[in-house]
């Protein structure tokens, strides 16, 4: 920036839908474009998340158990969307709180919180919460949401977002 200052980080939330992989692709993008630190979040409960491998004699795993693998599959994630890493700083967090709050622990350091959201009937919404809806009323930071291309756009439905061409690890790269 011409004024000397420095960007915050980026914290995008990832859950392993497309609509988060896309997510984290355009965050990533952004954030090699600033020049700042990428902070990827994933919020999980023990509720929600599977059951860690291992022998634990009929009694419930360590949360530490289930802290490792949502760890290792957020790393897999990370691996998969940016098979060619990104050049800035990158952490990965599995923070165990409902996601919505998980990415809001980092609204302190973040400029920007970047979520993907499908939109849902307002049924659904009220039953299942949102986290875009509670991340968007709670954020102190700007959050960018990645939405799926609307219907009859006359683009591929699958494609949320367009990667940068001509870079490795990026389509046509």
């Amino acid at each position: 920036m011409a004024d000397g200052a420095e960007y915050g980080h980026i914290a995008v939330g990832v859950d392993g839908s497309p609509l988060s992989r896309a997510a984290l692709l355009w965050a990533a993008r952004e954030a090699e474009l600033r020049k700042c630190t990428l902070d990827v979040v994933y919020g999980w409960q023990v509720s929600t998340e599977p059951r860690p491998p291992g022998d634990w004699a009929g009694v419930a795993p360590p949360l530490e158990a289930y802290q490792e693998q949502a760890e290792q599959r957020l790393r897999d994630i990370v691996a998969e969307v940016l098979p060619a890493g990104v050049n800035c700083e990158l952490n990965v967090h599995a923070v165990h709180k409902p996601a919505g709050r998980a990415l809001l622990t980092f609204c302190p350091v973040a400029d920007l919180i970047v979520i993907g959201s499908k939109p849902h009937g307002r049924l659904a919404a009220w039953l299942l919460g949102s986290v875009s809806d509670d991340t968007l009323k709670n954020a102190s930071c700007t959050v960018v949401v990645v939405r799926p291309r609307a219907e009859g756009s006359g683009s591929d439905p699958d494609r949320h977002v367009r990667a940068p061409t001509g870079r490795p690890g990026f389509p046509g790269g």
